[in-house]
């Protein structure tokens, strides 16, 4: 080794690089080795990876430092173009807490990724697997220039197993507290950009192919194959199956028919009216109905009330036909008598 002014190398024929101040032919170790305590904004950084005479990697420290503690002199890895311009700093890590920042210098969470506006945030496979048969992927769901849609992609691989993403939450098994009436294993919590509760959008949507399927909207009503719920909280666009229902509401149980001071409608009275308007006493017709619906409570109630009118004129028939049978054998026996 041979040393000139402030100039030295280690070789074994020419040179490496004649304006170096240092120079290595072969595989060089030290202990330490210190770089300039300046900071680089951009461009050159204090370790640098050529490649066919050009920069194309380097190494450095980046931000500086303002004198608060931990703060500034930043890890970075910067990039540049063919040319040896340039390009990005790709990944910092922050002194002061270890937050991880890719595509950004300026990272807002322990890990925080700066995509570009058609490229896939993050993707995540198995090494056994090809990604284009499994992946969990976070992405932009939306093409539109200068929008962004949170989109979380699972595609799982398990042949004959009809699985995409399973969510599961752990939680301790405990009733809700009273505070907090609405915990669970699983939240899905819908909420405007200011932390306020929705008053019109939709909370939540399952969807197939973008074919909207359930819709849980803000004031509670859920819709099942249709959108509009309108004044009810659960509207259903087909059939309802279930064993059992029951149905609680206020409407009065017509038990008051029975009492003796109830006087239930002559059968010529509502002979009179079904004349009129083709349908029965306090029942809905046909076309209100078809334009309303109708309350399952509420019909059922008034259905209770047809009956048990229908029963207390039986009772009155029942009765007049005992009293005829009665008066009628009566007469017989008369007859008879006067036959002898």
């Amino acid at each position: 080794m041979s040393a000139i002014g402030s100039y030295a190398q280690i070789q074994n024929s020419t040179a490496l690089q004649t304006n170096a101040n240092f120079n290595i032919d072969g595989t060089g170790s030290a202990r330490a080795f210190y770089t300039s305590d300046s900071t680089i904004s951009s461009g050159r950084g204090h370790y640098i990876i050529r490649q066919k005479g050009s920069f194309r990697w380097a190494i450095g420290t980046f931000t500086t430092e303002n004198g608060t503690e931990g703060q500034g002199s930043d890890f970075s890895l910067f990039s540049y173009n063919n040319g040896g311009s340039y390009r990005g700093n790709y990944l910092t890590i922050l002194r002061t807490n270890g937050a991880v920042g890719i595509n950004t210098s300026a990272a807002t969470a322990q890990l925080h990724v700066n995509a570009q506006p058609t490229a896939t945030v993050a993707k995540f496979t198995l090494s056994n697997i090809a990604e284009t048969n499994a992946a969990l992927t976070i992405t932009n769901g939306t093409s539109s220039p200068g929008n962004f849609i949170t989109a979380i992609v699972g595609r799982s691989y398990s042949p004959t197993r009809p699985f995409g993403v399973i969510l599961t939450g752990e939680a301790e098994d405990l009733a809700p507290p009273a505070n907090e009436p609405a915990a669970a294993a699983v939240v899905i919590d819908g909420r405007s950009k200011v932390g306020s509760r929705l008053s019109v959008g939709n909370v939540f949507t399952v969807a197939s192919y973008a074919n909207p399927l359930v819709v849980v909207k803000a004031d509670g009503s859920m819709g099942i194959g249709t959108l509009t719920t309108g004044t009810n909280k659960l509207a259903v666009e087909g059939t309802i199956a279930a064993r059992r229902m029951k149905v609680t509401q206020a409407t009065p149980w017509p038990d008051y028919v029975f009492e003796s001071s109830y006087a239930p409608p002559s059968l010529q009275a509502v002979e009179a009216f079904i004349n009129k308007n083709k349908h029965l006493p306090d029942v809905p017709s046909a076309s209100e109905i078809a334009e309303q619906g109708q309350d399952v409570g509420e019909m059922n109630t008034i259905l209770l009330k047809k009956v048990e009118e229908l029963t207390l004129h039986l009772i009155s028939m029942q009765k007049e036909i005992t009293a005829l049978k009665d008066s009628n054998k009566a007469l017989e026996e008369q007859v008879k008598k006067i036959q002898r």
